[in-house]
C-alpha cells in the first residue's frame, strides 16, 4: 500500500462526509435531535446532533473504497465496539439525562464497546505477556480515549480538527510499520473528520453528538489498539507510546479539567465552562481562535506521533520534552482558575 491509497481513503470519506452533513441535520430536525440553549451553553439555537452518524458514514465509505479490510476479525471489533457507543450516544442524544447518570451509561458504553475488541482478541499487548492485564489495559484505554474524545466536543470544530489530527498520525504512523488495514481506516477517519468540519466550523450548523463523537472516540481508541508501532523504529519503548501521543490534547485537557473540579468541590463528571477552549475564550480570544490554538497543540502532538519510530533515543527524547513545554506553554496561556461566582454546570459533553 501507498501513501496515495491513504490519500483516496481520506478524500473519498471527506467527500462522502460534506455531502452527507446536511441531509443528517435534516434528519435530525425530524426527529426532534436537537441541541437547545440552556444553562452555560453557548450557541444561540437549536443545532442538530446526528453529524457524528454523517462522519462515520463518510469513514466506512472511504474504507470501502479505498480496499476495505484484508481480515474479518479487525473489522468486526471495531463495528460491534462501534455499534455499541454510538447507541449509547443516541440515547443520550433523544432523551437529557442528569450528570452523574449520563457520565455512568457512557463509561459503561465504553467499557462494552471495549469488551467488543477484548472478547475478538484484540487488545493492547505492548510488553505484557499475560492476557489479563492486557485486556485490563484495553479496557482501560478505550473507556478513557472515547469519553476524553466525548468531552472535547465542547467548541464548535475542537472534536473533529483534534480527531482529524490524531487520525492521521495513526495513519502514518501503522503505514511506516507496514498495518495497512489500520493505516487506511485511520485516513478514512482523518477525511471523515476534515470533511465534517465546514458543517462545524463556528458558528456551527451541526453538532456531532453524543453519538458521533463518543464514536470517533472509540474508533480512535480501536484503531490504536490494532496499530503497530515497533517494527523498524529507533526506539520500540517509545513508539508504542504514539497513540497517546497523538492524543495528548483531549487526554491533558481531562485531566486538567477534573483537578480544576476537584479543587473547586464539584463532582469531576458534572459538565462546565473549564475546558482548554473555555478557558481561552475567558482569557480574550474569539472562540474560532481559541479552537485554532487547541488545534496548534494537537498537531505538534500529531506530528511527533508520526515522527517518534524514526528517531533515536537523544532526539526522541528532546523532541517529547518540547512537545510537553509547548503543551505546558498553552495550557498556562488558557490559565488554570475556576469558574466566574455562580456559574452554572451542566452534563458531561455539554457544550
Amino acid at each position: 500500500m501507498t501513501g496515495a491509497a491513504l490519500l483516496l481513503a481520506a478524500g473519498v470519506a471527506a467527500a462522502a462526509t460534506a455531502v452527507a452533513t446536511p441531509w443528517a441535520a435534516r434528519l435530525a430536525r425530524r426527529l426532534g435531535l436537537l441541541d437547545r440553549p440552556a444553562g452555560y451553553k453557548a450557541h444561540a439555537r437549536p443545532t442538530p446532533l446526528l453529524g457524528g452518524l454523517a462522519v462515520l458514514g463518510g469513514c466506512a465509505a472511504g474504507i470501502a473504497v479505498a480496499g476495505g479490510f484484508a481480515g474479518p476479525r479487525p473489522f468486526l471489533a471495531l463495528a460491534a465496539g462501534a455499534a455499541v457507543v454510538v447507541l449509547a450516544g443516541l440515547l443520550d442524544d433523544r432523551r437529557a439525562r442528569s450528570a452523574g447518570w449520563k457520565m455512568a451509561w457512557q463509561l459503561a458504553a465504553a467499557a462494552c464497546a471495549g469488551a467488543c475488541l477484548v472478547l475478538l482478541d484484540v487488545r493492547l499487548a505492548l510488553f505484557l505477556g499475560a492476557p489479563l492485564p492486557a485486556a485490563l489495559l484495553t479496557l482501560l484505554w478505550v473507556v478513557a480515549v472515547t469519553n476524553a474524545t466525548n468531552l472535547s466536543d465542547h467548541a464548535d470544530g475542537l472534536c473533529a480538527g483534534l480527531a482529524a489530527l490524531a487520525a492521521t498520525a495513526l495513519a502514518v504512523a501503522n503505514l511506516r510499520s507496514g498495518a495497512h488495514d489500520v493505516a487506511l481506516a485511520s485516513a478514512a477517519l482523518a477525511g471523515a473528520c476534515a470533511g465534517f468540519l465546514p458543517h462545524n466550523w463556528p458558528r456551527a450548523r451541526i453538532f456531532l453528538g453524543d453519538a458521533g463523537s463518543m464514536g470517533v472516540g472509540f474508533l480512535l481508541a480501536g484503531l490504536a489498539v490494532l496499530g503497530v508501532y515497533t517494527p523498524r523504529a529507533e526506539v520500540p519503548v517509545l513508539s508504542v507510546g504514539i497513540p497517546a501521543v497523538a492524543l495528548a490534547v483531549p487526554l491533558l485537557d481531562v485531566a486538567i479539567v477534573a483537578h480544576l473540579r476537584r479543587r473547586a468541590g464539584h463532582p469531576w463528571w458534572r459538565g462546565d465552562r473549564r475546558h482548554l477552549a473555555h478557558r481561552l475564550v475567558r482569557r480574550g480570544h474569539p472562540p474560532a481562535r481559541a479552537v485554532a490554538l487547541a488545534w496548534l497543540g494537537g498537531a505538534a502532538a500529531a506530528a511527533v506521533a508520526a515522527a517518534l519510530p524514526a528517531l533515536s533515543a537523544a532526539v526522541a527524547t528532546a523532541v517529547l520534552a518540547s512537545l510537553l513545554l509547548l503543551l505546558a506553554a498553552l495550557f498556562a496561556a488558557a490559565g488554570g482558575e475556576g469558574l466566574p461566582s455562580g456559574a452554572p454546570i451542566g452534563a458531561p459533553g455539554d457544550r
